[in-house]
């Protein structure tokens, strides 16, 4: 499966820049009036580029000089060598210094005899290369696809958060399941067992005239040790019940706080806004730009608007 398209719809920066954020390894072929350009990812990353005789850094900054064309991408040609060593924001933004300065590019050489011919199909590849061109998918309907999966995962991610914060606040908050738990918390050992040392009643011999020596029992005084006792396991245990209920209130703030750790994934990285005022031609193209600051006033005139009539526009630009 392969994505065409054509280059009025977006900038060859842009195209580029999508590859490059959906990691894709293959080949972007774009069919120029002089002669087509290869262009070659890895996973993401502009790694070679070959207009005619132009390879690496100089073939992508003539590219971007060059009008509308149509584009193929293909997933079954792989690169077979690196002749660009930096990332693709360094590319872009020196191509585009060096347009706003008037440096014009060096132009290819094309032999006429080759023009036409891959050089990338092998009689080992041309099978699956086949293939994979045969069925053709418009660039639009992917860019489509892409947008309506990153609305649904927010969805989802936003369903998952708002279910589990219910589901703790419908189990966790209620204050009578704490205070169920600390009601049946078993009273220390220690407190119970003075209990069953209690003296039995003292008794008392006395001698009778018939010289019979009979006992009679006598209470003992108190000494206070059982009500002290009693005292020390009433305490314990009222001091149990109020560390349960302490690490209840507790649990609940803790609770709550970790939840936004399983929606945090999800959140985009965080990119400064810049807006320009762009002033376009009737071919698309942007002739002046005012606002914001250089980075985003490059990246600006790489936009492409309807063609037919000029006008202008403000465009929000991402800056790092």
């Amino acid at each position: 499966m392969s994505l065409t398209g054509q280059l009025s719809d977006l900038s060859l920066a842009e195209l580029i820049e999508f590859f490059c954020n959906q990691r894709k390894t293959g080949r972007l072929k774009v069919s120029y009036i002089r002669c087509p350009g290869y262009f070659y990812f890895l996973r993401g990353e502009l790694i070679d580029a070959k207009i005619g005789s132009l390879v690496g850094v100089e073939a992508v900054h003539y590219a971007l000089t060059q009008e509308n064309a149509s584009f193929k991408f293909n997933a079954a040609i792989e690169p077979s060598k690196r002749t660009i060593h930096q990332p693709w924001a360094s590319v872009a933004l020196e191509g585009l210094r060096r347009m706003d300065e008037g440096i014009v590019p060096g132009e290819p050489v094309v032999d006429p005899s080759t023009r036409n011919i891959d050089p990338d199909v092998t009689d080992e590849n041309r099978e699956l290369v086949n293939q994979d061109e045969a069925v053709e998918v418009p660039f639009s309907l992917t860019m489509d696809r892409v947008n309506n999966d990153s609305g649904r995962n927010k969805v989802m991610f936003a369903g998952v958060a708002a279910a589990v914060v219910l589901s703790v606040a419908a189990i966790g908050v209620p204050a009578g399941w704490y205070k169920h738990k600390a009601s049946v918390v078993t009273p220390p050992v220690a407190a119970s067992q003075p209990s069953n040392q209690t003296s039995a009643p003292a008794t008392s011999s006395t001698v009778q005239p018939g010289g019979d020596i009979s006992s009679s029992p006598e209470t003992a005084p108190a000494t206070g040790a059982s009500a002290n006792d009693a005292a020390l396991a009433a305490r314990r245990e009222k001091e149990a019940r109020d560390r349960e209920r302490q690490r209840a209130d507790k649990a609940q703030p803790l609770a709550a706080a970790s939840q936004p750790a399983v929606v945090k994934p999800e959140a985009p990285k965080a990119a400064k806004m810049v807006s320009v005022q762009v002033t376009y031609d009737e071919n698309g193209r942007v002739t002046q730009t005012s606002g914001g600051d250089g980075m985003a006033q490059r990246i600006a005139r790489q936009k492409r608007f309807p063609t037919g009539k000029a006008g202008s526009a403000t465009v929000s630009i991402p800056v790092n």
